[in-house]
C-alpha cells in the first residue's frame, strides 16, 4: 500500500447530493489500482451517503456521522464506533434554553439512521427543512428526548442563521464530553450547522484511527469546511478547495479548484507527485 488517501464528500468530491462527476469516480477507481487506500469521512449519515457511494465499486474505509462510526467497505464491518451517551441530552437542553429552533438527535445505522425530533420546537420554515432533510434519509420518530439508561447516538445536529449557530457553538465547546462542528448547510446556504459529537468522534480522529489500522505510510487528505480541519492537520499532505474558510486554508499545502470543476483530481495529482 503506498498510502491512505482521506476525501470529504461535500464541497470536495461533489458539488450535489447524489451525484459524483463520473471523471472523479474513474480517478479515485484509478488510485486504488494503483496501491493507496481510499477513505471517505463525511458528516452525512451512512444511508444519506449512500446517494453518492454506491457509485463507488471498490473497496474503501468510510468514517460517516462526523466519524462516530467507522466502516469497511463492502464487508460492512464497523471499526470503531464512538457515541453519545443519553445522558447528554439535558445537558444540551439547558444550553438551548430560550432558543428558537431546537436540535435533532440521529438513532444511528443500527436503527436504520432515522431521528429523534421535537416538532412543536421548530418554527414552520424550519419544519419545511426538515422534510427536505427527512426525504433524504429515512423516516423521523417525534419524541420527547427521554431516554432509557444505556442509550446513545452518535450524532446530534442544530440548524439555523450563522450568528445564532456560532454563539451555540461557543457555548458547547465549553463541554469537554463534547467535539463540535460549525459547517454550511449542503442543503440549504442560507444555514449553518452545527454537528455534535462524542469528544473521539471526529475526522481527525478517524483518519489517525485508519493510519494506524492500516499502517499506511503515508497520509494525504481532502476537505473544504470546518469539519475537515482536524482531518486536515492529521494528515501528512493537506488539500484544501479553494473557497474554504479561511482556516482550513491555512493549514493546507495543496489548493484544489471547486468540486464542480474536479479539481480534486488535479490537486491529487500534485500531491502524489511529491512523494
Amino acid at each position: 500500500m503506498k498510502g491512505l488517501l482521506a476525501f470529504d464528500i461535500d464541497g470536495t468530491l461533489t458539488h450535489r447530493l447524489d451525484w459524483i462527476d463520473p471523471k472523479v469516480v474513474q480517478f479515485l477507481k484509478g488510485l486504488t489500482l494503483g496501491g493507496w487506500q481510499l477513505a471517505f469521512l463525511t458528516g452525512r449519515t451512512y444511508s444519506f451517503a449512500r446517494r453518492v457511494i454506491h457509485l463507488f465499486d471498490f473497496p474503501y474505509l468510510i468514517a460517516f456521522q462526523n466519524g462516530a462510526d467507522i466502516a469497511e467497505i463492502p464487508s460492512n464491518k464497523i471499526l470503531q464506533r464512538n457515541y453519545l451517551s443519553a445522558e447528554i441530552v439535558p445537558q444540551i437542553d439547558h444550553i438551548y434554553e430560550g432558543q428558537k429552533e431546537d436540535f435533532i438527535i440521529y438513532a444511528g445505522i443500527d436503527k436504520g439512521d432515522f431521528c429523534y425530533y421535537r416538532p412543536e420546537r421548530f418554527s414552520q420554515k424550519v419544519l419545511d427543512y426538515l422534510k427536505v432533510l427527512e426525504g433524504l434519509s429515512n423516516s423521523w420518530q417525534t419524541s420527547n428526548f427521554v431516554f432509557e439508561k444505556g442509550v446513545s447516538f452518535p450524532l446530534i445536529k442544530s440548524f439555523g442563521e450563522k450568528k445564532v449557530m456560532e454563539e451555540l457553538h461557543h457555548r458547547l465547546k465549553g463541554n469537554p464530553i463534547l467535539e463540535v462542528s460549525m459547517i454550511k448547510d449542503p442543503i440549504d446556504p442560507s444555514l449553518y450547522l452545527n454537528l455534535i459529537t462524542d469528544r473521539q468522534a471526529s475526522k481527525g480522529h478517524a483518519v489517525q484511527f485508519m493510519k494506524q489500522h492500516l499502517k499506511a505510510p503515508l497520509v494525504i487528505a481532502a476537505g473544504d469546511d470546518h469539519n475537515d480541519l482536524k482531518m486536515l492537520q492529521s494528515a501528512d499532505v493537506a488539500i484544501a478547495i479553494e473557497t474554504a474558510p479561511p482556516e482550513i486554508l491555512a493549514v493546507s499545502d495543496i489548493l484544489a479548484r471547486p468540486a464542480e470543476k474536479c479539481g480534486i483530481i488535479q490537486a491529487v495529482e500534485v500531491a502524489i507527485g511529491r512523494y
